[in-house]
């Protein structure tokens, strides 16, 4: 079905973002959509669809053109949400980099993408390696000042161009492309198509219980760069017609008092962003009670955290979700206290247990550890890594989605998560999940993180070595808290690594192939 409104032909039946975020605007033109913590600005939905609209006639008088790929490299800021809401509502294919790369990183993507303009930070390196991968005379716009000839994306504006009527665009084709984190190699181009939107908005209201009204508040914790923050966090929540409060910088204190101040209704972020938030001097559970939807992802959230987090959040239904940038949230589970790793499918996907190193249709019985397969027919799926087809190949071999994780069908048809087929430790010939052990050590208070690897043994193939952050204990301490514990003997780490902080990546999961180098070299 076709919606002719205002000169423009919006697709009932498939909603791009920009669809989104018109039709909020619609609904509620006066409401705020966006506050900026940096600068306090503010700007309402009727405000917010004029500025993406002289923004994207400004970039199209610049040079860029639809169907084109253009970088953004951007922190949490204002500037970003519109400079990718105007690149999308020119009909650009936004490609967003995560400006903690290094510049060289940046600029192999940029290359490779084929891109032909960026928006990026005034950072002199950043910009010089952007420019090399660039062709000549490539738009390049910057946020936060003008450096080396770049035009600033702030008062890039109308500037006379007629921005062509917008129409629905092909489900099929390219809106954006989001990176992978990276733990391994450089991040691989996910390429989302514009049929993938609802699926990637809805699930916050249906599995998640976010509400529909301006009475929703969202703290940007989470980057725009990534699938949650840019999908989950700030396109949810203005379709819903609530307000996204950009958080530029994740400074624990500072979060608590946006949460206090502004009355935040919705807080979606990673395991680590609460367990820094709880030890803020300001944190206190009485002025938390405006939150009533906390939703997280990207890491197991350990039970003992777990525990702190309901009490200190007294009035928010918490939800736990797994997902994957190529996939979005294909598993969750409401009210995770107690089952910390323990899912259900989603309503957008579809899943199966399938054997480890098997075909698609090797599926595993009830109680059977296997590997998490993902629909690919799935709305909300991907459609294959940008200029990869030899990786986008194996991952969707079959018409599934390997996803990488071991899990188990319980009877009840929920799954339960065990690890990944690539972290497992094989020592003496058992198999040994790190999230096992991991449990057992984040149950002693003195524990504040921990991840288990294997490094090389002669004896055992593997040896099992936990990399501890903690406060005033030893590893011999540890060593009898686990043969105290439930944790089989064979599983029990051999040696510990104290370390001031574990290495994470901007997704906030922890980089173990760093972690094996620096216990390998020590």
């Amino acid at each position: 079905m076709m919606r002719q409104n205002q000169g423009e032909n919006v697709t009932m039946g498939m909603q791009a973002v920009w669809d989104h975020i018109r039709l909020a605007a619609e609904r509620t033109p006066d409401n705020l959509a966006l506050v900026d913590d940096r600068s306090d600005r503010q700007l309402t939905f009727a405000e917010l669809v004029e500025d993406v609209e002289a923004a994207a006639a400004g970039l199209g008088a610049a040079g860029l053109r639809p169907g084109q790929n253009v970088a953004t490299i951007l922190p949490n800021v204002l500037e970003h949400v519109i400079a990718i809401l105007a690149l999308h509502r020119l009909g650009m294919v936004v490609c967003m980099i995560n400006p903690r790369l290094k510049p060289e990183e940046a600029g192999m993507l940029i290359a490779d993408a084929g891109m032909t303009g960026a928006v990026c930070v005034a950072d002199p390196a950043i910009i010089a390696a952007a420019r090399d991968a660039l062709p000549i005379d490539a738009p390049m716009l910057t946020v936060g000042g003008v450096a080396n000839g770049t035009a600033a994306f702030e008062t890039c504006r109308a500037n006379g161009y007629e921005l062509p009527t917008w129409s629905s665009p092909d489900p099929e084709g390219v809106a954006f492309v989001l990176y992978t984190s990276g733990t391994t190699g450089l991040p691989k181009g996910v390429m989302i198509p514009h049929r993938a939107t609802d699926g990637r908005v809805l699930f916050a209201p249906v599995q998640c219980g976010l509400r529909h009204g301006p009475q929703n508040k969202a703290l940007g914790l989470m980057p725009l760069f990534h699938a949650v923050g840019f999908y989950s966090a700030l396109v949810t929540t203005l379709s819903l017609n609530g307000t996204y409060y950009v958080h530029s910088t994740f400074d624990p204190p500072v979060a608590v008092e946006a949460i206090s101040d502004h009355g935040i209704t919705y807080v979606f972020g990673a395991p680590a962003h609460f367990h820094a938030m709880l030890a803020a001097p300001n944190f206190d559970p009485a002025d938390m009670k405006s939150v009533d939807t906390l939703v997280y992802a990207g890491a197991v959230m350990p039970g003992p955290l777990l525990d702190r987090v309901k009490p200190a959040f007294p009035n928010a239904w918490i939800t736990n979700i797994y997902g994957t940038t190529e996939v979005m949230n294909a598993l969750y589970m409401p009210d995770p206290v107690g089952k910390p790793l323990q899912y259900r499918p989603g309503f957008y996907s579809s899943v199966r247990v399938g054997r480890i190193g098997g075909g698609v249709d090797e599926v595993c019985e009830v109680g059977e550890e296997g590997e998490l397969l993902v629909d690919a027919a799935a709305d909300a799926t991907f459609l294959g890594y940008l200029k990869q087809p030899v990786a986008t190949a194996e991952k969707l071999a079959g018409g599934w989605y390997r996803t990488g994780d071991i899990v188990v069908r319980r009877a009840d048809g929920d799954l339960e998560l065990c690890g990944r087929v690539d972290d497992m430790i094989v020592s003496g010939g058992e198999n040994i999940h790190p999230e096992e052990v991991e449990t057992i050590l984040m149950q002693h208070e003195a524990v504040r993180e921990v991840a288990v690897i294997g490094i090389p043994d002669d004896q055992w193939s593997e040896r099992v070595v936990a990399c501890v952050v903690a406060d005033g204990i030893d590893g011999d301490t540890l060593d009898v808290w686990c043969r105290e514990s439930s944790l089989a003997d064979y599983k029990r780490p051999r040696d510990y690594a104290f370390l001031d902080l574990l290495p994470r990546n901007a997704a906030n999961k922890v980089l173990r192939r760093e972690l094996r180098e620096a216990v390998k070299d020590n």
